[in-house]
């Protein structure tokens, strides 16, 4: 079996959960073991794609542990510590030098018969004198740059480890630390790429863009945030964010058959086959063999289990591939490891066992591809072979084996074929499929963990991750993104487009007295923008951060930029009565408004005032209201109602004009209302303010 190294080449965010594809290089035959998966990684997701001239023949998944020497240091922070640590014994030994040399005496007894010249003792001890003076300055240098190396490789390796300390929970495997692997059996020679896909469900995504307009170009960015716990850092990766739920069931749709002929009545259709009469019996004979007795423990009768050591097993179902799953355990989907023990057979767990036996374990994962399986059965771990009573109020150690009861397959779990298995003999749903249990490793509560925290982690202000599923789309990033594994929003660029962007003003001088500036940007990608924030920026200055709805390939999307200081604009009316008819029995109320505009910016702008009339109900046949003289003509403006309940604007009008740079405009409406001279409005005859 041989071991190859991989890497992550792309990653694929959905709107809950990511898969994560690997690459590698192999060549075959034989076993290929691609190893260093998180224990997040669900195993039915695993898939695998080979390219060259070898053919995968079979995919296996297992879970095993790392083997002693194994560092949870990267090879980066292992260079920094090596270097930090051969910079300090260099100045140990420098400063060694200097303490030996300034200990040394200079001048030593001469033992001779006859002493020497003394003008050869002189020059002896100055040229010992100078010997050790050049030797003193030599080390002294050296030792000068030596702790210069060691300051650098102190705060290099300062550097290193807060990096890494920020980057994420994702690290090398420690020793005995659970990881996945997956094996490819390989048939037929030559080199070979393999790809590994596999999901984690520990992902999410929202999306948030960018504006920036100049005139009438602009440019549209599409970003995101993007958090996840997987256990593994996405570095250098090409990123994808898509909006459909993998693990969201659908049904396939059943085209009706199309005859000719006379109607007949459709078939009824089948469903799960029923189990033969009688199929207890098959187990007369096991009943017989492999008695199950029961013991007291805790006022109830549980069965007892035994232990084998060193024996092959005496039960059919000790084979079977329905194991105990305990906190030890190193198997995956039913597949013991070479290095694990034998397995032990399992009998079901009482419903009334005591609270002392339930708080031993934790509860069991189920398939993470839709939610981890919460408030499941507990698990006691073995110590012997015996069963033994707990120490009064709980807590006390389990002497026996014990596993939760064997759910059965739900309707439409059956048809999750790959996920069945047979129950075991010892089982009340004997003979029937059952879904096959889930592995309790070390890493489940840290999968568990690392999900809830992803999923309850609150979103950014202004963004959202629930979209309409119209359809899905995935929008690719441009270049690569590097993502950490620690729970945690990161703001991520995918790519930009370049568009174009209308201007335009709007102003409802009725209500207030400012001019509104909007920019409709066109929808530059191939895909829809999802709801969420913008952030507008008008040549590289920031304006506002507006919203964005959902807005299909090619539409248009309206962002308010806020007031235009540089367009004024007044309102003003003017009221009249006059008695009308010819005996005087009527009242024309004649209203006059008066819009004007200013524009003091030194470019043109398209101004949209928004203007309303009174209208009359219906059956109110003694009030007449008509239009009068429009400088200039005016269009009728009736908007869609923002929601479904709300009713439909009436008597709405709007100017479109261009005010020039410098410029003013005059917009003139006038309109009689006309009643009953014995008769008032409610509220006043006077209708403008």
């Amino acid at each position: 079996m041989a071991s190859v190294d991989s890497r992550i080449e792309q990653v694929t965010v959905y709107a809950r959960g990511a898969a994560v594809r690997r690459v590698a290089s192999a060549s075959g035959p034989g076993i290929v073991r691609v190893a260093g998966l998180p224990v997040a990684a669900i195993d039915d997701t695993v898939r695998v794609e080979v390219e060259g001239g070898p053919v995968a023949i079979s995919v296996r998944v297992a879970v095993d542990a790392v083997a002693e020497g194994a560092s949870e240091q990267s090879a980066e922070l292992r260079a920094a510590r090596r270097r930090e640590a051969i910079a300090t014994a260099e100045v140990v030994r420098l400063e060694t030098a200097l303490d030996r040399l300034a200990r040394a005496p200079v001048v030593v007894d001469d033992e001779g018969e006859e002493p020497a010249a003394w003008a050869a003792v002189v020059a002896a001890r100055k040229s010992v004198v100078e010997m050790r003076a050049a030797r003193e300055a030599a080390l002294r240098t050296s030792l000068a740059a030596a702790r210069r190396e060691l300051d650098d490789a102190h705060r290099a390796h300062e550097v290193i480890a807060m990096r890494e300390a920020l980057q994420g929970n994702a690290h090398e495997a420690k020793a005995h630390e659970l990881r996945k692997h997956v094996e490819i059996e390989l048939v037929g020679s030559g080199a070979a790429t393999l790809h590994v896909e596999y999901q984690v469900a520990a992902a999410r995504w929202a999306p948030s863009y960018v504006a920036r307009l100049d005139g009438e170009a602009a440019r549209f960015e599409l970003r995101a945030v993007v958090a996840q716990d997987s256990g593994e850092d996405w570095r250098g990766v090409a990123l994808k964010l898509s909006t459909a739920e993998p693990a969201r069931f659908s049904q396939l749709p059943e085209l009706a058959a199309q005859k000719i002929g006379r109607k007949q009545p459709e078939p009824a259709k089948k469903g799960f086959r029923a189990a033969p009469t009688g199929a207890d019996a098959l187990y007369a004979d096991y009943e017989r063999m492999w008695p199950r007795p029961a013991v007291a423990f805790g006022g109830e009768a549980v069965l007892r289990e035994s232990t084998y050591e060193g024996r092959a097993p005496s039960a059919p179902e000790e084979a079977f591939a329905q194991q105990v799953w305990d906190e030890d355990s190193s198997h995956a989907r039913g597949y013991p490891a070479a290095e694990s023990p034998m397995p032990v057979a399992a009998a079901p767990m009482p419903a009334a066992a005591p609270m002392a036996m339930r708080k031993r374990g934790g509860g069991p994962l189920g398939a993470i591809g839709g939610a981890l399986a919460g408030a499941a059965q507990n698990i006691a771990r073995p110590s012997t072979g015996r069963a033994s009573a707990p120490a009064p109020g709980g807590g006390g150690p389990a002497d026996f084996r014990a596993r939760a009861e064997p759910v059965p397959a739900a309707p439409q779990a059956r048809l999750d074929y790959g996920n069945l298995v047979m129950a075991p003999p010892s089982s009340p749903e004997r003979g029937k499929l059952i879904a096959a249990p889930a592995p309790l490793s070390r890493g489940a509560a840290r999968v568990a963990e690392s999900l809830a925290k992803v999923m309850q982690l609150a979103l950014p202000p202004g963004h959202a991750d629930e979209w309409d599923h119209t359809y899905d789309f995935a929008f690719a990033s441009d270049g690569a993104v590097d993502l950490a594994s620690d729970g945690a929003w990161h703001s991520v660029a995918l790519t930009s487009r370049a568009g174009t962007a209308q201007l335009r003003h709007v102003a409802v001088p009725r209500e207030q007295q400012d001019v509104f500036r909007i920019a409709e940007v066109e929808n530059p990608f191939d895909g829809p923008l999802l709801p969420g924030p913008i952030d507008v920026y008008d040549r590289g200055q920031f304006l506002v951060t507006s919203e964005v709805d959902y807005t299909p390939p090619g539409g248009r999307v309206a962002i308010g930029l806020g007031v235009d200081p540089q367009v004024k604009i007044a309102r003003n009316a003017e009221f009249r009565e006059e008695a009308a008819g010819m005996l005087r029995g009527a009242l024309r109320l004649f209203h006059v408004v008066t819009v004007d505009i200013e524009n003091v910016s030194p470019r043109a702008v398209d101004v949209e005032v928004r203007e309303r009339v009174p209208v009359t109900r219906e059956g109110d046949d003694d009030l007449e209201v008509t239009l009068g003289k429009i400088d200039p003509a005016w269009e009728a403006w009736a908007p869609a109602p923002a929601s479904p309940g709300e009713p439909k604007l009436r008597g709405g009008h709007r100017w479109r004009i261009t005010v020039p740079p410098a410029g003013k405009k005059q917009l003139r409406a006038g309109y009689e209302v006309r009643i009953p001279a014995k008769a008032e409005l409610v509220g006043g005859n006077r209708r403008e303010p």
